[in-house]
């Protein structure tokens, strides 16, 4: 039996908590009948909305899912290394490895996949492993194909339901967000696992609140570390 499959992700921009990227698959013959089960880009809907969809999704027999997730600490990590490991090439990877896992047990016929620009360079990232693999990557994919709507409400209630209450939405624009970054920031080691602090967000108030460090003796040490901006997690 042949699979349609989705791709999505939530929690790509927000200054804390994962990102997750997720994997629906269904079906080639009656996926269409996931928009009657409510698949939709998560977007859309209310946390109540998608946990009563993923129920129904569940219960489909050959209805199957799972996720990736990259923790705040993994990114900035890679992002911050003198290897610099960018965020998109990250984010290809992780739906990469969900193709693979899935395309090892079952035979997919087209994948869905939510853009991440360029798409060339995302599609060339993974035929490099899966190269026969028929896929669409498209912007909006998640409110086009039912399929996709199914993997962004996976990713995104995965993403809910490892971030905190009072952290608020995470993005750097919700005042809530920005006042538990000022309360859990340390003025020597700066930020906990949970902030990416390879964001501008943190460096802005690492500048603003942080002690200044001065090395002294090597001078090749004392260029790596500041040209590097090595952190330190509490």
């Amino acid at each position: 039996m042949k699979y349609v499959v989705g791709i999505d992700e939530a929690g790509r921009g927000p200054v804390l908590g994962p990102m997750v990227y997720g994997i629906a698959a269904y079906p080639e013959y009656i996926h269409y009948e996931l928009k009657k089960l409510g698949a939709d880009d998560s977007k859309k809907l209310t946390h109540q909305d998608r946990e009563k969809i993923i129920i129904k999704l569940k219960s489909q027999p050959d209805f199957y899912c799972n996720t990736i997730s990259i923790s705040a600490r993994d990114i900035s990590e890679k992002m911050l290394n003198p290897n610099k490991i960018s965020l998109n090439v990250l984010a290809f990877t992780a739906a990469r490895d969900l193709l693979i896992e899935f395309s090892q047990k079952f035979e997919i016929s087209h994948a869905y996949i939510d853009l991440i620009s360029p798409a060339s360079q995302y599609e060339q990232f993974i035929q490099q492993k899966l190269p026969d693999l028929q896929m669409t990557i498209q912007a909006k994919a998640d409110a086009i194909y039912p399929i996709t709507g199914a993997a962004s409400i996976v990713a995104k209630l995965t993403r809910d339901d490892q971030i905190q209450k009072q952290w608020g939405s995470g993005y750097p624009g919700d005042e809530k967000t920005i006042t538990w970054l000022r309360n859990d920031q340390d003025m020597l080691y700066g930020f906990s696992e949970n902030v990416r602090i390879s964001w501008k967000t943190c460096d802005t108030l690492i500048q603003e609140k942080c002690k200044k460090c001065v090395f002294f003796g090597d001078e090749s040490l004392k260029t790596q570390l500041v040209n590097n901006k090595y952190s330190v997690y509490i």
